[in-house]
């Protein structure tokens, strides 16, 4: 299996000089430190690791000490994380199953194990206790995403909603996809179609496009320790995972 972390946005909100998945939190270590070393502690070896990059790509590579593999998005200003997903896909389409991640996020180790022994061809994690942790930010309703669950299926997320009932969790930016997913996508050059349509697509409304082409996408839905960090205030608020 294989890891890729998608590094190649700037994260403009939160006002930094540098990719947000370098912010050092009180003990000296990173958003991707933290993360990679839970992956490490899961038996993924450097060389299972990939980092996309684009903002401040020397600087990544710098910090990281360029022990990983790493792929470069030139366009990271006018595109999005699917772009930044097929330009790995494009240079390790042989790949065995793999994790994307997000990189403004951290988690703990259980948060891995649960994504890592599901065998359905595409799982992601879903937090069904978000909207505790979502209540610390500032302004959080404007932050609400439909996401509506179905016999363990995800079947709309994505857009903006001020409605609760249609928000079964909150999608957490760890996704597993099959060696077979991967290889379909591949025959049938999936990414790049959609791409061409659209050069910004985000994950979700990526994945709400396989859901919209009959492909199952399995929710793992649980009370998960894990935060995001779309703003330097989520920074300051945030303490540790409890």
């Amino acid at each position: 299996m294989k890891a890729i972390i998608l590094c190649a946005g700037s994260g403009k909100r939160t006002g930094l000089k540098y990719p947000k998945c370098l912010y050092k939190f009180k003990n000296q270590k990173t958003i991707l430190e933290k993360n990679i070393r839970l992956l490490k502690k899961k038996k993924f070896k450097n060389s299972d690791i990939f980092i996309v990059t684009g903002f401040k790509s020397t600087l990544i590579k710098n910090i990281t000490k360029n022990k990983y593999n790493y792929v470069y998005n030139k366009n990271y200003k006018i595109t999005n994380m699917v772009y930044s997903l097929n330009l790995y896909l494009k240079k390790d389409s042989k790949s065995s199953d793999i994790l994307i991640i997000y990189s403004d996020i951290i988690f703990d180790e259980k948060c891995l194990s649960l994504i890592i022994k599901s065998k359905e061809k595409i799982s992601t994690l879903v937090d069904n206790n978000w909207l505790k942790k979502w209540k610390l930010k500032k302004n959080y309703q404007n932050d609400f995403e439909e996401l509506l669950i179905e016999n363990n299926e995800i079947v709309k997320l994505g857009k903006k909603t001020n409605n609760l009932e249609n928000i079964s969790g909150r999608f957490v930016g760890i996704t597993k996809l099959s060696q077979s997913v991967l290889k379909d996508f591949n025959n049938s050059k999936l990414l790049d179609k959609i791409l061409l349509k659209n050069k910004k697509i985000d994950f979700t409304n990526f994945l709400m496009i396989l859901i919209q082409k009959k492909y199952s996408v399995h929710s793992i839905l649980k009370n998960l320790k894990w935060a995001e960090f779309d703003t330097l205030d989520d920074f300051k608020k945030f303490k540790k995972l409890k």
